[in-house]
């Protein structure tokens, strides 16, 4: 990923420059929000803003920003009532690993973002809060978050059931065109409220821009588990008929609705074998391919790309290692998980993705730590949200 390229670009988009502050920024330290007695200034705001659009975070970012820094205040007054802190060390080892992410250092991504306007405290504050709410929780719900042997058997054995979910998908994709994204919103709140099958699709035949709009939005049966992380649970916990609430997605505005959902067979991993995928594409079709290099971080991130653009092709694998062709092979050696490598040959461009491994030792002990992590940090992971959700209800929030 060109890291220089991707930030340069997403504040030209947003019609941002680097002019000093003026007259008409007389107001930019003045306070926009006041969380109980933690003001929010218009400075903040704009540096959160930019730093959002310039790391292309998923959702809008002129209403990402104020709920993050309303929640991180909260957040912040909660570590304060119980002493946490962040050492300089630890916030350090977490900020080289965020730039990691983009490739680089975060001395180079620091001296990039300040190139352009952001602060180098944006970044560092948004990640010391994150180290304060985990160990906020922990301290707070860490012993009743416990999981003990009786429950990781429990799932562990359900996992070896060789069953897995599919689900059945209708799905509205609407593109917020410049001038248009209040109306698009709306239009998606009152689409989630639909409950039927028939007057969903109708209305995606209306106002998708998806590929599948010709069919009614509709999409065949999918592995509940391949699907994009932030939409698993949102569809999990749906009755067929419901509609998901409005997701922002870069530049649209999303919703999907359960037509239907099964149990089926499927085979679980193979020892010392390798998840991964191939992702073609045409070679003329630069514009995609210097957006997928900005843009993929993550295997499931190619579902998404490749729904909207039925001319590629992707194709995703488990096999065991000894059965890849020795090409292949090489160049998933030399790749850690969701590592990738794009080859241009002839017409076609390919992407080749490590997703993960697995190998041959210690797989059942690797399988059971893995299982209790994930029950662990489910429980947490809702400890805090309902936590979360209490502090903003007695919090007394103002806007100026």
């Amino acid at each position: 990923m060109n890291t220089k390229t991707l930030i340069r670009t997403s504040l030209i988009a947003l019609g941002l420059t680097l002019a000093p502050l003026g007259v008409a920024a007389q107001n930019l330290f003045s306070a926009a929000i006041l969380v109980d007695d933690q003001a929010i200034t218009n400075y903040e705001l704009k540096q959160r803003t930019m730093f959002l659009e310039a790391l292309r975070f998923p959702g809008i970012p002129d209403e990402l920003a104020p709920k993050q820094l309303i929640e991180e205040r909260l957040k912040k007054a909660a570590a304060d009532q119980l002493g946490i802190r962040v050492s300089e060390e630890e916030l350090q080892f977490e900020l080289e690993s965020f730039a990691r992410r983009f490739n680089v250092a975060f001395d180079e991504l620091a001296a990039e973002l300040e190139r352009v306007g952001i602060s180098v405290d944006t970044p560092r504050a948004f990640i010391a809060n994150q180290l304060l709410w985990r160990d906020v929780i922990r301290a707070r719900f860490g012993a009743q978050a416990n999981v003990d042997e009786a429950q990781v058997e429990r799932s562990a054995n359900a996992d070896k059931s060789g069953s897995s979910i599919e689900v059945l998908l209708t799905e509205i994709i609407m593109a917020m065109r410049p001038g248009q994204e209040q109306e698009v919103r709306e239009r998606a709140r009152e689409l989630s409220k639909i409950r039927s099958v028939d007057a969903f699709s109708d209305a995606a035949r209306e106002f998708s821009d998806a590929p599948t709009r010709e069919f009614g939005g509709r999409v065949t049966w999918q592995k509940l588990d391949t699907l994009p992380d932030v939409l698993q649970p949102l569809i999990f916990g749906l009755a067929p008929g419901e509609v998901t609430d409005p997701l922002s997605i870069p530049n649209a505005q999303a919703l999907f609705q359960l037509r239907g959902i099964r149990e089926t067979a499927y085979r679980r991993p193979l020892p010392d074998s390798v998840d991964y995928l191939r992702y073609a594409l045409p070679s003329s079709e630069l514009e995609n391919i210097n957006a997928i290099r900005a843009y993929i971080n993550h295997c499931d991130d190619l579902y998404g790309w490749a729904k909207g653009n039925p001319n590629h092709v992707l194709k995703r694998e488990t096999v065991k290692r000894a059965e890849i062709d020795g090409p292949t092979r090489n160049v998933l050696t030399n790749l850690d998980e969701n590592e990738y490598v794009i080859a241009t040959q002839g017409p076609t461009t390919t992407l080749i993705m490590m997703c993960s491994r697995s190998q041959i030792l210690d797989l059942e002990e690797r399988d059971l730590a893995q299982i209790r992590d994930g029950l662990l940090n489910q429980r947490l992971g809702s400890y805090a949200d309902s936590y979360l959700e209490n502090l903003r209800d007695d919090a007394r929030i103002v806007y100026k």
